[in-house]
């Protein structure tokens, strides 16, 4: 009786729960499929126009192509085909959550950066069901194609990425922004409510 209480008041929070659609539709969707082709394009011409392993100069002194297949997460980290099954797993499982935060998201501000992650995210996990195999013959790795020509703080010649990293990393300090103007919000909206109190 208890469980299915629970159960109803749950259907019951979904069904009258605000999801702010018209944004999330107007704004989020758009983002979310223009950066997710983007990076399927790039790693579609990689693909098909270089060799894995092969390198290439793009912007000299700034960033270059480098095709390889990743098997790990992202920067190359548990690149190992031992790992695959717990990266793709990883991978999925923060896809499924930043999806469910999409959706039951309904301040505007966060609406970007989480469309940037998800669509990082998205973009990485189901380029690994077309991805081709690595140089060992293991499918399920990511086309990872871009290298900084530099080397400065957190920016290395030794990390090899995608256009979906890209959003990924991205989308992070923007969500930072986001909670660093949510808590300011609420301290002046406490500040404010106090001051009310004492007047």
């Amino acid at each position: 009786m208890i469980l299915k209480n629970r159960i109803n008041n749950f259907w019951s929070f979904l069904k009258k729960y605000n999801y702010e659609w018209k944004m999330k539709l107007t704004v989020g969707m758009p983002i979310i499929i223009i950066l997710v082709a983007l990076d399927w394009i790039s790693k579609g011409i990689v693909t098909s126009n270089m060799t894995l392993g092969q390198s290439k100069d793009f912007l000299p002194g700034f960033l270059n192509l480098n095709y390889i297949i990743n098997l790990g997460r992202a920067w190359g980290e548990n690149n190992d085909p031992a790992s695959l099954v717990k990266n793709i797993s990883f991978a999925a499982i923060f896809t499924i959550l930043i999806l469910v935060v999409f959706i039951f998201v309904n301040s505007k501000k966060w609406i970007i950066p989480i469309a940037m992650l998800f669509s990082g995210a998205f973009a990485n996990v189901l380029a690994r069901s077309w991805s081709p195999m690595n140089a060992d013959g293991v499918h399920g790795g990511v086309v990872d194609l871009l290298v900084w020509d530099f080397d400065f703080f957190i920016f290395s010649k030794s990390y090899i990425f995608n256009l979906a990293d890209v959003w990924v990393c991205s989308g992070i300090p923007l969500m930072g922004v986001c909670f660093i103007i949510e808590f300011i919000q609420m301290f002046l909206e406490a500040k404010k409510n106090k001051k009310e109190l004492h007047d």
